[in-house]
C-alpha cells in the first residue's frame, strides 16, 4: 500500500476517516478531505490508500461505491463529458496557455459544507480546486497547451449549475506608432451622440459623425486576420480632427476576443500603409498591454507644433516683440468653448517652452511652438474669447481669421 504523511496513530484521524465513510463517497472525494497533505498523489490515489486502510481497520472490505453521494460521480464519468465539451467549444480558437475555472452547483456546495461541519476543514482541498486541476491536466494532454494561472490566453469556465462551458479570450494587444497625414479624421470612432450608433438624420444614417478614423484604418486588416469582434484604441494623447500628426505617436490597439493570435505584423503594416491617410510602424504584440496603456495615458511629454495663421488685419510688426510674453508667463487656460460640451470646465496652467515665427504675408504668420502636454494650441493663438491668457491674438492686437495646425514633434519623456 502506498503511503502518504498522515498519522493514523492519532485517534482523531481514524474517527474522521470512518465518519466520512458513513456516506458513499468516491475515492476522489475521500482523498480530497486530506488533499492538502502530501505531494505526488492524486486525490483518487490518496482516497484508495485511505479506503484500503479503513478496510483493514474495520476488517471489512470497503469498496468504492457505484454512486458518489457527494460529487454525483463527477470524477468517475462526468469529468470526461465536461472535457469533451470543452475541446469542442475551443475548436478554432488559437491559444498557447489556458486556465480552468469552475462554478460549483448549489447542491454540491451544500453537500460539501455539510461534510465540513462534521469533519472540519483543516486539511481539505475544495472540490472546485480539484475540478480545475484535473480538467486542466486532461486539456493539457489533449491540446498540448499549457495550464497558466497568471496570464492565460483563454479562460475556460465550467458552470455546474447549468452544465454550460463559457470562454473568456484574452485581448491581443499590439503596440505601434502612427502618423496622421490628412486633416478631417478623428483618432477613434466618433459614434453619433443622437442615435448612439443606430443611424439617424443627424449622422445621415452612418451611426457615426466621420466616415473613418485612425482606429478604423488601423484595425481593418487586424480584425480580419485575427477574427476579432472589435477593437479599442489607446494612444499617447491625440491631435484635433482638423490637425495632422507628422511625427510618430505611440499607440496600443486592443483586439477583442481574437480567434487567431499568431499573425505576421510586417505584412499587416504594409496593408495599413496603403492608406493615404495613416501610416504605422513598429507593430509588435505585447503581453503587458494594460500596463503600457496606463503609461501612454499618464505620461506627459512636450509637443512641438507648426501653426499657419491668417489674421483679419495687416500684421503690425512693431507688436511682435510682445510675443516674448508667451514664454515668460504661465499660460492660464479655461476649458475651450469648442470642447466644453463634453469636458469639465476647469482651469489649467501650462508653459510654452519655445516660440518662433516668420511672416509669410501681410496677414499671415507661421509659428513653431514647443509646449507642455495638455496646452490647447489653437486657443493659445486665438485667445478663445479671453479664456486663454496670455494669447497671441491679444499680444499683437489682431483677431485670427483661420489657422491650420500640425504636430511635428512628440518629445520622448
Amino acid at each position: 500500500m502506498r503511503k502518504f504523511p498522515l498519522d493514523f496513530s492519532e485517534e482523531k484521524n481514524k474517527e474522521k476517516l470512518l465518519e466520512i465513510l458513513k456516506i458513499n463517497v468516491c475515492n476522489s472525494c475521500l482523498g480530497r478531505q486530506w488533499g492538502m497533505i502530501g505531494h505526488g498523489l492524486t486525490n483518487a490515489e490518496r482516497g484508495k490508500i485511505l479506503r484500503d486502510y479503513a478496510s483493514k481497520l474495520t476488517k471489512t472490505e470497503l469498496k468504492e461505491p457505484e454512486t458518489c453521494e457527494l460529487c454525483n460521480n463527477f470524477f468517475k464519468d462526468g469529468i470526461n463529458r465536461i472535457v469533451d465539451k470543452i475541446v469542442e467549444k475551443i475548436q478554432g480558437v488559437e491559444f498557447d496557455t489556458f486556465l480552468i475555472g469552475t462554478v460549483v452547483s448549489d447542491e454540491l456546495e451544500k453537500k460539501q459544507e455539510a461534510l465540513w461541519e462534521k469533519i472540519g476543514v483543516d486539511d481539505v482541498e475544495t472540490i472546485k480546486s480539484e475540478i480545475n486541476r484535473e480538467v486542466g491536466k486532461r486539456i493539457e494532454k489533449l491540446t498540448k497547451k499549457r495550464f497558466n494561472l497568471r496570464n492565460p490566453d483563454i479562460t475556460i469556465v465550467i458552470d455546474l449549475n447549468t452544465n454550460a462551458i463559457r470562454t473568456q479570450i484574452k485581448s491581443l494587444y499590439i503596440y505601434g506608432k502612427y502618423q496622421k497625414l490628412v486633416r478631417g479624421i478623428p483618432q477613434t470612432k466618433w459614434i453619433c451622440s443622437k442615435c448612439k450608433g443606430k443611424g439617424c438624420i443627424y449622422c445621415k444614417g452612418e451611426g457615426k459623425l466621420y466616415k473613418t478614423s485612425i482606429q478604423e484604418i488601423i484595425e481593418a486588416p487586424l480584425l480580419k486576420v485575427t477574427k476579432s469582434k472589435n477593437s479599442s484604441f489607446h494612444a499617447a494623447g491625440r491631435e484635433d480632427v482638423d490637425a495632422r500628426n507628422l511625427d510618430w505617436r505611440p499607440f496600443v490597439i486592443e483586439l477583442i476576443k481574437p480567434l487567431k493570435r499568431k499573425i505576421k505584423l510586417k505584412d499587416l503594416e504594409k496593408k495599413i500603409n496603403k492608406s493615404k491617410k495613416v501610416r504605422v510602424k513598429g507593430l509588435k504584440i505585447i503581453d503587458n498591454g494594460k500596463e503600457i496603456i496606463r503609461k501612454l495615458k499618464t505620461e506627459r511629454v512636450d509637443k512641438t507644433y507648426l501653426v499657419d495663421v491668417e489674421f483679419e488685419n495687416r500684421i503690425d510688426e512693431k507688436l511682435l516683440k510682445n510675443l516674448k510674453n508667451v514664454t515668460r508667463e504661465i499660460i492660464i487656460q479655461k476649458t475651450p468653448l469648442r470642447v466644453i460640451h463634453r469636458r469639465a470646465d476647469k482651469i489649467r496652467k501650462r508653459r510654452v517652452k519655445k516660440i518662433s515665427y516668420k511672416l509669410i504675408g501681410s496677414r499671415r504668420m507661421q509659428f513653431k511652438i514647443r509646449a507642455e502636454s495638455g496646452l490647447y494650441i489653437k486657443e493659445l493663438i486665438t485667445g478663445d474669447n479671453g479664456r486663454t491668457q496670455p494669447n497671441v491674438s491679444d499680444l499683437i492686437n489682431n483677431k485670427v481669421k483661420k489657422l491650420s495646425l500640425d504636430v511635428i514633434k512628440i518629445h520622448s519623456g
